[in-house]
């Protein structure tokens, strides 16, 4: 299993710490500790988790997961000497938010979040407008997500789903009636809503956004995911990369953000071994995974960490050649039909 920790602050301003276990059966809440009057360093939060390790029992817990937050590092390493056999990684939904973020301070996706909001709230300040608005497309445009990049990138796409809608409703004598348009505000969503930079300007961010956007929900999700995180990683990029005619100069800075967050927290032993001994990437990427090597040696590590039994690693090996050489029920028709599914 997996000890997680999360920490927030309640409407009275109090610091609050949330422990939890997540396994394959699915999470179960630990504790909750008011940490308001607590000095929140490494130490203290290494107490924390320690604590509930000898309560799930040492044996039982992979890793631990925080968010990314420097106060976290000293923590691992007090872990790390402690117990050498547990991981401590980052929060993989925090890390790929935290791409999200950095690619919509790149300027040009700045530039264009900044016009969407300008329309959006010159469209929800009004409620006569907003009534029209709602006929012309249907519904609201305005939607919420599990955080505020993640928001941006589904308003964006709202914007982008019912653009004609948009640009009929700002050509419209019902809008050009109630006289919005002819004061300032009303003039500058006007350009906005008509401009052919602007809407160039969202497909692309949306273009960024969407594909890292999908693997946060489903590393936000319930479903076990340490298995799916790096090929999902390299599914996204390849997507992004595909949108754009793979043309590195127009996606270079967004691969560098992402490459530079996910070799730096995402591109632990247990994410390389998770890769590795997912069949759905591992047979139709063998090749290209045998070759690289960094994930076999991942694996390596993950056993000699996590097993210290020699004959039981022997075990482990030699089962892993069957694996790799779709040796015995490795073999069977059954298998090779489940492991294409993802």
């Amino acid at each position: 299993c997996t000890i997680m920790t999360d920490a927030w602050t309640d409407k009275r301003g109090r610091g609050v710490m949330n422990l939890v276990v997540h396994s394959a059966y699915g999470v179960c809440f630990l504790g909750s500790v008011d940490c308001s009057s607590e000095r929140k360093d490494g130490k203290y939060i290494f107490e924390l988790v320690d604590k509930c390790i000898d309560e799930v029992g040492e044996r039982n817990v992979v890793q631990v997961v925080t968010d990314n937050a420097k106060v976290n590092e000293k923590a691992s390493t007090l872990l790390k000497a402690k117990r050498p056999s547990i991981f401590w990684n980052g929060c993989a939904a925090h890390c790929i938010d935290l791409m999200l973020e950095d690619i919509g301070k790149l300027p040009l996706v700045d530039q264009t979040i900044t016009k969407a909001k300008s329309l959006t709230v010159f469209l929800y300040a009004h409620t006569r407008l907003l009534d029209l608005m709602r006929k012309f497309i249907g519904k609201d445009l305005v939607r919420s997500g599990i955080t505020r990049f993640a928001t941006a990138y589904l308003n964006l796409k709202s914007l982008q789903e019912n653009k004609k809608q948009l640009m009929r409703l700002f050509r419209s004598d019902e809008l050009n009636e109630m006289g919005y348009l002819n004061k300032v505000k009303g003039k500058k969503a006007s350009k906005v809503a008509l401009s052919d930079s602007f809407w160039k300007g969202v497909d692309n961010a949306v273009n960024f956004f969407e594909p890292l956007a999908i693997v946060l929900r489903r590393m936000d999700s319930d479903v076990p995911a340490m298995g799916f995180l790096y090929g999902c990683l390299l599914e996204a990029k390849n997507e992004i990369s595909a949108r754009f005619d793979h043309e590195s100069s127009k996606f270079r800075q967004v691969f560098e953000i992402i490459d530079k967050r996910w070799d730096n927290k995402l591109k632990t032993p247990l994410h390389r071994a998770g890769y590795y001994l997912n069949p759905y990437y591992y047979y139709p990427n063998k090749l290209d995974i045998e070759l690289d090597g960094t994930f076999r040696d991942g694996l390596i590590t993950c056993i000699t960490k996590m097993v210290d039994n020699v004959d039981l690693q022997d075990q482990i090996i030699q089962e892993l050649e069957q694996y790799q050489d779709e040796d015995g029920t490795f073999a069977k028709e059954i298998a090779k039909r489940q492991w294409k599914n993802k």
